[in-house]
């Protein structure tokens, strides 16, 4: 019994010794400061400016049966007076920078009106660079009667 009260009396000193830091840690992080300080996609939709209020980037490796296969998907929407709208990008076999050119189902886009979706029938997706910490491109897309251009992303990756 003598050593069950030992061990919980140096259990005890050990965590009181503890304390949270205030400061941040001195060490170096491996991630980039602020990455959603970065995070931003825009275009122009039908003749108006679209800039994001949010957005994120995520690639899905190892998806499918082969396990070198990675697929990508972006999605960003904007809230205006109550109403939401938001452009999605999906890439399956997602290899790194280039263009991939939009044709359903291998890599689609869309716009939705709150949630009426509009598919893109034409366009591209063009990723410039693609790091540890974020997707850096241009896009362009029609979907029905909705033109988009001018599209730039950057993305933070999780």
């Amino acid at each position: 019994m003598k050593s069950l009260f030992a061990i919980f009396v140096v259990s005890l000193s050990v965590c009181m010794a503890c304390k949270k830091s205030s400061s941040p840690v001195t060490g170096k992080s491996v991630q980039q400061k602020d990455p959603d300080s970065t995070v931003s996609i825009s275009a122009t939709i039908n003749g108006a400016s679209w800039q994001t209020d949010s957005a994120f980037g995520y690639k899905i490796k190892n998806s499918g049966n082969d396990s070198s296969i990675s697929n990508l998907y972006i999605n960003a929407t904007r809230t205006n007076n109550g109403g939401a709208t938001t452009i999605s990008f999906n890439v399956t076999q997602f290899t790194g920078p280039g263009t991939y050119t939009v044709n359903p189902p291998r890599v689609t886009a869309a716009y939705y009106i709150g949630t009426q979706r509009h598919f893109a029938t034409s366009g591209s997706i063009v990723v410039l660079s693609d790091t540890a910490y974020a997707l850096r491109g241009t896009f362009s897309f029609r979907a029905d009667t909705i033109k988009v251009d001018g599209g730039t992303f950057d993305v933070a990756l999780p």
